[in-house]
């Protein structure tokens, strides 16, 4: 018995099916075009499971930048395709899940999860997200605690995906345990280019609730409440920049924060990043960046 499929039957979610898997990766073979709020990405199909019956065959795909074929860690969109295997006509239920989970050797954990709401789109996918809060393990190559997709439907664990997730080449990606308050959060920076003047940037943040299980995607829920408020600095130069804005919570998106990041010339720069909520500083960190 596999470590979801144990702690579904603990947590009286029902029996689930048997799970087998086969990995693939290529670009959406149908035309779904670029999102309206990224023009510069496309969905790359990351591996194809279905239920041990046959019933079920699922395909994940993950929306990928433009000229990248490789999740990273941190915040990634996912769109899911399901299939029955006798008819080959597309499902279309309302209680299809996303249920990540990473296999390491001494325990497993799940991360946070922009669940799938109601049914497939138009074109028959369901849509939803997941922030990886730490990269897939490889040793000498080899991959030795894996990230793992379940999908599933109803209370059935139907289908298992492996997913390569690789680590941030920036290292934006964070988990923090601050203190006096013991609050444990979960944040990516993500700057919608580098470049001087006034840039978009998204902080994605969550707190880690460790009344739940680690195996619960619901302990690790979207933050609503705070404000990042952000400096940029360059240290070689000894001075900031005007143009930056604290990055405030995105209606309708919980964890999304939206601010600008202010540059007024290229080289080193570091951004300060102090989480407040209400009038309590939860923590500060920096980031480096060059461009």
């Amino acid at each position: 018995m596999n470590r979801i499929t144990h702690f579904l039957s603990l947590t009286g979610l029902g029996v689930v099916f048997s799970l087998s898997a086969c990995k693939k990766k290529k670009e959406d073979d149908h035309s779904h075009g670029p999102t309206p709020s990224s023009p510069s990405t496309r969905w790359v199909e990351l591996g194809h499971g279905h239920s041990a019956d046959d019933e079920y065959h699922v395909d994940l795909y993950a929306e990928l930048p433009t000229g990248r074929d490789s999740l990273w860690e941190g915040y990634n969109r996912f769109r899911v395709r399901i299939r029955r295997g006798q008819t080959g006509s597309v499902y279309a239920g309302t209680d299809v899940r996303l249920w990540p989970m990473m296999y390491m050797m001494g325990h497993s954990h799940s991360c946070p999860v922009e669940q799938i709401s109601g049914g497939p789109n138009a074109e028959g996918f369901y849509e939803g997200a997941a922030f990886f809060q730490m990269p897939t393990t490889v040793v000498n190559g080899q991959v030795t605690e894996p990230w793992k997709m379940h999908v599933l439907i109803g209370n059935q664990d139907t289908a298992t995906i492996e997913i390569r997730v690789n680590p941030h080449p920036n290292g934006w990606v964070r988990r923090k345990r601050f203190q006096p308050a013991d609050v444990r959060l979960l944040y990516e920076m993500r700057p919608a280019r580098l470049a001087t003047g006034s840039q978009d940037v998204t902080f994605y943040v969550y707190q880690r609730n460790t009344s739940l299980p680690h195996e619960d995607p619901n302990g690790f829920p979207a933050t609503t409440d705070l404000r990042v408020h952000l400096k940029t600095w360059m240290p070689s130069m000894g001075h900031g920049a005007e143009g930056t804005q604290d990055a405030l919570p995105v209606s309708g998106k919980p964890g999304h924060y939206a601010g600008k990041l202010g540059f007024n010339m290229t080289g080193d720069w570091e951004v300060y990043a102090a989480f407040i909520r209400g009038n309590d500083t939860l923590g500060r960190d920096t980031f480096r960046l060059n461009f």
